[in-house]
Protein backbone atom coordinates (compact mmCIF):
# COMPACT_ATOMS: atom_id res chain seq x y z
CA UNK A 1 0.00 0.00 0.00
CA UNK A 2 2.73 2.40 0.85
CA UNK A 3 4.43 1.55 -2.03
CA UNK A 4 1.35 2.34 -4.12
CA UNK A 5 0.82 5.79 -2.27
CA UNK A 6 4.56 6.76 -2.96
CA UNK A 7 4.67 5.70 -6.90
CA UNK A 8 1.48 7.79 -7.66
CA UNK A 9 2.87 11.01 -5.49
CA UNK A 10 6.29 10.37 -7.80
CA UNK A 11 4.02 10.16 -11.05
CA UNK A 12 2.31 13.77 -10.08
CA UNK A 13 5.25 15.21 -9.27
CA UNK A 14 6.32 14.19 -12.30
CA UNK A 15 3.98 15.04 -14.33
CA UNK A 16 3.78 18.61 -12.99
CA UNK A 17 7.89 19.33 -14.09
CA UNK A 18 7.08 17.92 -17.34
CA UNK A 19 3.92 20.83 -17.56
CA UNK A 20 5.96 23.63 -16.41
CA UNK A 21 8.92 22.59 -18.40
CA UNK A 22 7.02 22.21 -21.61
CA UNK A 23 4.83 24.73 -23.20
CA UNK A 24 0.98 24.74 -24.00
CA UNK A 25 2.52 24.67 -27.60
CA UNK A 26 4.66 21.01 -26.52
CA UNK A 27 7.92 23.66 -27.26
CA UNK A 28 10.13 24.04 -24.04
CA UNK A 29 9.30 27.12 -22.06
CA UNK A 30 11.33 29.76 -20.94
CA UNK A 31 13.71 29.24 -18.36
CA UNK A 32 14.15 31.52 -15.47
CA UNK A 33 17.19 33.73 -15.71
CA UNK A 34 18.84 36.82 -16.64
CA UNK A 35 16.90 38.58 -19.51
CA UNK A 36 19.49 39.06 -22.78
CA UNK A 37 18.14 42.93 -22.83
CA UNK A 38 17.24 45.40 -20.21
CA UNK A 39 16.03 47.85 -22.93
CA UNK A 40 12.45 47.30 -24.17
CA UNK A 41 13.10 47.18 -27.79
CA UNK A 42 10.88 49.42 -30.54
CA UNK A 43 10.44 46.33 -32.56
CA UNK A 44 9.15 43.72 -29.71
CA UNK A 45 5.90 42.85 -30.07
CA UNK A 46 3.83 42.94 -26.89
CA UNK A 47 1.87 40.39 -25.50
CA UNK A 48 -1.60 39.52 -27.32
CA UNK A 49 -2.52 36.55 -25.40
CA UNK A 50 -4.81 36.66 -22.68
CA UNK A 51 -2.70 34.69 -19.67
CA UNK A 52 0.92 35.92 -21.10
CA UNK A 53 3.58 37.62 -19.18
CA UNK A 54 3.68 41.16 -19.09
CA UNK A 55 6.36 42.95 -20.76
CA UNK A 56 9.77 42.96 -19.31
CA UNK A 57 10.13 46.77 -17.70
CA UNK A 58 13.24 48.74 -18.38
CA UNK A 59 15.83 48.65 -15.81
CA UNK A 60 16.10 51.98 -13.95
CA UNK A 61 19.69 53.63 -14.85
CA UNK A 62 21.79 55.71 -12.33
CA UNK A 63 21.98 59.36 -12.73
CA UNK A 64 23.70 61.20 -15.15
CA UNK A 65 25.85 63.11 -13.37
CA UNK A 66 27.59 62.09 -9.60
CA UNK A 67 26.62 63.90 -6.83
CA UNK A 68 28.70 67.20 -5.79
CA UNK A 69 31.59 65.79 -3.64
CA UNK A 70 31.46 66.59 -0.20
CA UNK A 71 33.70 69.51 1.75
CA UNK A 72 36.30 68.07 3.56
CA UNK A 73 35.96 68.44 7.47
CA UNK A 74 39.41 68.82 7.51
CA UNK A 75 41.03 72.19 6.96
CA UNK A 76 43.99 72.15 3.79
CA UNK A 77 46.10 75.13 2.59
CA UNK A 78 48.33 75.39 -0.45
CA UNK A 79 50.93 77.81 -1.14
CA UNK A 80 51.60 78.86 -4.42
CA UNK A 81 54.45 79.01 -4.97
CA UNK A 82 56.01 77.06 -2.64
CA UNK A 83 59.27 79.00 -2.00
CA UNK A 84 60.53 82.26 -2.45
CA UNK A 85 62.77 85.12 -1.30
CA UNK A 86 62.15 87.69 1.41
CA UNK A 87 59.78 90.18 0.08
CA UNK A 88 58.33 87.67 -2.30
CA UNK A 89 54.45 87.62 -2.94
CA UNK A 90 52.26 84.10 -2.08
CA UNK A 91 49.18 82.84 -2.34
CA UNK A 92 47.51 80.67 -0.49
CA UNK A 93 44.14 78.77 -1.01
CA UNK A 94 42.75 77.46 1.98
CA UNK A 95 39.85 75.22 2.90
CA UNK A 96 37.45 73.34 5.32
CA UNK A 97 36.62 75.90 7.44
CA UNK A 98 33.11 77.29 9.06
CA UNK A 99 31.31 79.86 7.08
CA UNK A 100 32.49 83.04 8.10
CA UNK A 101 35.31 82.09 10.51
CA UNK A 102 38.65 84.09 11.16
CA UNK A 103 41.63 82.22 9.75
CA UNK A 104 44.92 83.37 11.23
CA UNK A 105 47.87 83.04 8.47
CA UNK A 106 51.18 82.65 10.77
CA UNK A 107 54.64 81.67 9.56
CA UNK A 108 57.02 79.11 11.39
CA UNK A 109 60.62 79.23 11.10
CA UNK A 110 62.79 76.63 12.24
CA UNK A 111 64.34 78.10 15.52
CA UNK A 112 62.48 81.56 15.73
CA UNK A 113 59.52 82.77 16.67
CA UNK A 114 56.15 82.57 14.94
CA UNK A 115 54.62 85.40 12.49
CA UNK A 116 51.14 86.09 12.42
CA UNK A 117 50.94 87.51 9.11
CA UNK A 118 47.45 88.61 8.90
CA UNK A 119 43.65 87.40 9.71
CA UNK A 120 41.37 86.47 6.84
CA UNK A 121 37.54 85.39 6.30
CA UNK A 122 36.26 82.13 5.54
CA UNK A 123 33.30 82.39 2.02
CA UNK A 124 30.20 80.83 2.51
CA UNK A 125 32.13 77.43 1.52
CA UNK A 126 34.66 77.60 4.47
CA UNK A 127 37.25 78.54 1.85
CA UNK A 128 39.72 81.73 1.35
CA UNK A 129 42.61 83.01 -1.37
CA UNK A 130 45.00 85.17 0.58
CA UNK A 131 48.41 86.85 -0.65
CA UNK A 132 50.94 87.20 2.11
CA UNK A 133 54.76 88.19 1.72
CA UNK A 134 57.60 86.32 2.69
CA UNK A 135 58.93 88.09 6.10
CA UNK A 136 62.25 89.47 6.32
CA UNK A 137 63.23 87.70 9.41
CA UNK A 138 63.38 84.37 7.93
CA UNK A 139 66.23 84.54 5.46
CA UNK A 140 67.89 82.21 6.40
CA UNK A 141 67.68 79.36 2.95
CA UNK A 142 65.82 77.09 5.60
CA UNK A 143 62.17 75.41 5.27
CA UNK A 144 59.63 76.72 7.10
CA UNK A 145 55.53 76.37 6.85
CA UNK A 146 52.85 78.80 7.19
CA UNK A 147 49.99 77.23 8.81
CA UNK A 148 46.38 78.63 9.22
CA UNK A 149 44.33 78.46 12.15
CA UNK A 150 40.31 78.51 12.58
CA UNK A 151 40.00 81.53 15.45
CA UNK A 152 36.77 79.87 16.34
CA UNK A 153 36.81 75.99 15.50
CA UNK A 154 40.81 75.77 16.20
CA UNK A 155 41.32 73.85 12.97
CA UNK A 156 44.73 73.91 11.49
CA UNK A 157 46.21 73.37 8.54
CA UNK A 158 50.02 73.80 7.51
CA UNK A 159 52.16 73.69 4.35
CA UNK A 160 56.37 73.64 3.64
CA UNK A 161 57.67 76.61 2.56
CA UNK A 162 61.39 77.25 1.76
CA UNK A 163 62.92 80.32 1.85
CA UNK A 164 65.36 81.11 -0.83
CA UNK A 165 67.83 84.03 -1.07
Amino acid sequence: MIGALVTAAATIVAAVITAVAVGDNGKPAAQPGPAASTRPSATAPSPSRPGSPPAAQPVQSLPAQDPAPEVSANPRIEANPDSGAVGSVVTLTGSGFASGERVRITFHGSYSADWDLRDVTASSDGGFVAEIKVPATYADDQQKSVEVRGLDSDKRADTPFTVTE
